[in-house]
């Protein structure tokens, strides 16, 4: 007889018990040798160098919601050569290190030839960058943009563009996760802010590199950036 009193499923011992086991067999990745370009933009340079130098404390849910971004990157990338765009295949087009090679980064894509587009200020070649967003974030870039939305994004972007020498402006793809909508929009390069990024990256690997633990974004655990930070429990012990 159908047992009316569960209301919700996801409480359940049988759900609760698979899910336990994924988290526990979910190894965290191994810490990268360098200092990533899609770090550099947070707002916290104590977590920066978290991220540099430890393994991060991600649950399996959300390192699947990164191998969700790496699907969208891949088949939008797909769409865009059905559609006419012409990216390089050589690697080396959207790679760079610098800073004795602590320091490095990978573009998603370099396009060299592609449709004729109307006021779009898109001049080839460009570099590519894909980003999957929740609905909520998706529609707030549509709205504001990203550099007000996501300015981590958007310093990712000005250091690919200065450290790989393609300051054409960048034509990012914002993936809607929740619809499947794809936004498209141009980002122009500014020199001077990508100095700055590059200023930034020179500072945390000498403070890194001398043992210096920088400062946090907040001083109270309790803070947004902390509540969302994969290394709240290892920076506040």
């Amino acid at each position: 007889m159908p047992d009316f009193n569960i209301t919700n499923l996801t409480d359940q011992p049988f759900n609760v018990g698979i899910n336990a086991l994924i988290e526990r067999t979910s190894m965290p990745e191994l810490p990268r040798p360098y200092l990533g370009a899609s770090a550099i933009g947070d707002d916290c340079a104590r977590r920066i160098q978290y991220d540099w130098w430890c393994k991060p404390e991600l649950a399996a849910r959300v390192r699947r919601i990164f191998e969700r971004g790496h699907f969208f990157e891949f088949r939008t990338r797909e769409q865009l050569i059905e559609a006419g765009f012409k990216f390089s295949t050589n690697p080396a087009d959207l790679e760079f290190t610098a800073l004795d090679r602590n320091f490095r980064g990978h573009a998603d894509g370099l396009i060299f030839a592609g449709p004729d587009l109307p006021d779009a200020h898109l001049a080839y070649p460009c570099l590519w960058e894909c980003k999957a967003l929740n609905g909520k974030n998706w529609r707030a870039v549509a709205k504001d943009g990203l550099i007000k939305t996501f300015p981590k994004y958007a310093a990712q972007v000005s250091v690919y563009q200065r450290h790989l020498n393609r300051t054409n402006p960048v034509l990012f793809t914002a993936a809607n996760a929740d619809t499947c909508e794809l936004l498209h929009f141009v980002v122009p390069f500014n020199a001077q802010v990508a100095q700055y990024w590059a200023d930034r990256a020179a500072m945390i690997i000498a403070a890194t590199r001398a043992g210096e633990l920088l400062p946090r974004v907040a001083n109270n655990r309790d803070n947004f950036h902390c509540n969302i930070c994969p290394h709240k429990g290892r920076c506040w012990r």
